[in-house]
């Protein structure tokens, strides 16, 4: 479903970090303008071209979008619409208290979304379903927070073990994380048929960074993989589906993790994300060089019927 998001650039934070990754991760194909609009066209016209686009029409009401002459044109040409209210349309977002205008206030008035208090699960769950974007798994405020707590680890150079239950969408988190200050991660996916075996491994986190070599063959692969990461700024590396770890001993040696553990730990070249449904001390044992590092547990959780109930 594409919804058409109107508001005021007083709001572009809340907007661009909360409300827009909720959506697309949900499900929802978005129309904004910093996504949209081009340089040397005029505004009100391509508002009106991408607004004729979309199913839906996201409304985020505040003080600031009710003194705005653009707001109130997108508003306007919204309501034109859906003018009895009756079609599900128009999706007024209350974000900021605010008088709102007689055409959403009167007898015939919509449902709004009071989102004042975005951390409120039960707000959200409403606008989400009306979006299309039921696709999150879990409440938008747990999700939020798991994002949340997964870049602030990350950026302090601390590795991180994204643990995940249930039909949490992981995926969509992983894929909003560029947008959440953390543009240089690359992802490696144990699921990819090239990296069951270490040679495959140590080739596809050397071609996710950018490096376009070829490693040497095995007991030399480490010595030029480690390599890789010398004169160069740390490396936020995720590696998905890491349960897979635990059926490919053979193929995953002991050298592997060693290497990996030198380069979080002793070098501080490589920051890992690591994603599994297991908690991450459970996937190798105790002896296991990789067992010591420090991981931090951000989890994220199918609570959505918790909340509800």
């Amino acid at each position: 479903m594409r919804i058409f998001i109107s508001y005021s650039h007083q709001q572009i934070d809340w907007v661009k970090n909360r409300l827009v990754p909720c959506l697309s991760a949900g499900g929802a194909e978005i129309i904004i303008d910093y996504q949209h609009f081009t340089i040397g066209k005029a505004v009100v016209g391509q508002m009106d071209h991408w607004q004729d686009q979309a199913d839906k029409h996201l409304l985020v009401l505040s003080p600031d979008y009710l003194k705005s002459d653009y707001c109130q044109h997108e508003m306007q040409r919204a309501i034109a619409k859906d003018p009895s209210f009756s079609h599900g349309l128009v999706l007024p977002v209350l974000r900021e208290a605010c008088n709102l205008p007689n055409v959403l206030s009167n007898f015939n008035q919509p449902i709004w979304a009071d989102l004042t208090d975005d951390t409120a699960a039960d707000r959200w769950q409403g606008l989400l379903r009306e979006c299309g974007a039921t696709g999150l798994g879990a409440t938008a405020p747990d999700w939020l927070a798991a994002r949340d707590e997964v870049v602030k680890y990350l950026q302090r150079g601390e590795s991180v073990n994204l643990l995940v239950k249930g039909d949490a969408n992981w995926r969509g988190l992983l894929n909003q994380l560029s947008h959440a200050g953390l543009p240089d991660l690359v992802q490696v996916d144990l699921q990819d048929p090239k990296t069951t075996s270490r040679e495959g491994l140590l080739q596809s986190i050397a071609d996710a960074i950018g490096v376009r070599t070829k490693l040497l063959e095995k007991p030399l692969d480490f010595a030029t993989f480690s390599a890789l990461f010398k004169n160069r700024p740390p490396v936020f590396l995720c590696l998905v589906n890491f349960d897979l770890v635990k059926h490919r001993h053979e193929e995953y040696t002991l050298d592997l993790f060693s290497s990996l553990r030198y380069l979080n730990m002793e070098t501080r070249q490589l920051v890992m994300l690591i994603q599994s449904k297991v908690p991450f001390g459970g996937l190798l044992p105790p002896d296991n060089p990789l067992s010591a590092i420090d991981l931090k547990t951000v989890d994220l959780f199918n609570r959505f019927d918790k909340h509800l109930k």
